[in-house]
């Protein structure tokens, strides 16, 4: 089961990462996690470029790490008079979401919380460069941040499908409830090939006794997966009929939960060479926070 003892927080000391930075510190308090890790990524192509014209003398890389550290330094200081949390910060360089995938990895983060962007015009959600690539690379859970922490999640919603990943993702969730009240598992079935057994004419009864059928395989396997949780009696679930993005979206719609948990990718060969496209399409089309954990570590980050 994981533990929460390494928390990364992405930080370009946007509004956004702000946010972050809040969310972070408090998560840092309710895991007893004693330091908080600012990690900040430069564009090599810039760090290249100042080189070129110091010319001789400290290296470019230093210099500017030592003007990011003095231009943290009121960042730092926010978090421990807010928190009462110590802070370290690294600089790294390079492309800003393998950077901080690879540090994730390589101390053994237990979590990366970032920033979404604000949306532009004609957007109604916009994730930003960062986190979006992330979400593809990420060997870590990904907490991303779009709503002002003014309080612990209290609604927490998460989507299941019953796979391997699913599974434990929910573990994750259960473990990470970062503490929350009501968690509300939800599973959205259906029956393959329906379109065209109405295409056949096969009878409106026959893809009933299909429907039903289906249903309660997914009554059964929810049953199961909430048996094997150490939970508590605040764990409610729904099962409908439909597509799975429809089905999450008309649940946030209705019920505003502020965090939705869910597993990376989904159960096609395909998708697990991607990003699930029901978690792609939650994550781009609800405004709360999200976080997403992919399979065990089972993730490869790019080379360069």
């Amino acid at each position: 089961m994981l533990e929460i003892k390494r928390i990364l927080v992405a930080s370009d000391m946007s509004e956004s990462s702000a946010l972050a930075e809040t969310r972070a510190a408090k998560l840092c308090r309710r895991f007893g996690v004693e330091e908080l890790e600012l990690v900040n990524v430069q564009d090599t192509g810039f760090v290249d470029m100042l080189g070129q014209i110091l010319g001789a003398g400290k290296k470019s890389e230093e210099l500017v790490s030592e003007q990011i550290t003095r231009d943290f330094e009121p960042v730092r200081k926010r978090i421990s008079d807010e928190f009462g949390i110590r802070t370290s910060l690294t600089v790294l360089f390079g492309r800003p979401s393998v950077e901080i995938a690879r540090h994730a990895d390589r101390v053994d983060a237990s979590l990366i919380v970032v920033g979404a962007k604000q949306p532009g015009l004609g957007k109604k959600f916009f994730l930003g460069n960062t986190p979006d690539r992330l979400l593809h690379i990420t060997p870590v859970p990904l907490l991303i941040v779009r709503q002002e922490p003014s309080s612990s999640y209290q609604n927490v919603l998460i989507p299941v499908d019953f796979s391997e990943n699913s599974k434990y993702a929910v573990k994750v969730a259960m473990k990470m409830m970062l503490p929350a009240g009501r968690k509300t598992f939800l599973h959205a079935y259906d029956i393959p090939n329906e379109g065209l057994m109405r295409y056949a004419n096969v009878s409106a009864d026959l893809i009933n006794n299909f429907r039903n059928e289906a249903r309660v395989r997914a009554e059964n396997e929810m049953t199961q997966l909430i048996a094997s949780l150490d939970s508590d009696n605040r764990v409610s679930q729904s099962i409908q009929y439909g597509s799975a993005l429809r089905i999450i979206e008309d649940y946030v719609n209705m019920n505003n939960p502020d965090l939705i948990i869910m597993g990376k990718q989904g159960k096609s060969h395909f998708e697990n060479l991607l990003l699930g496209s029901t978690t792609r399409n939650t994550v781009n089309e609800t405004s709360c926070d999200i976080l997403v954990v992919p399979l065990k570590r089972e993730v490869t980050m790019p080379a360069g």
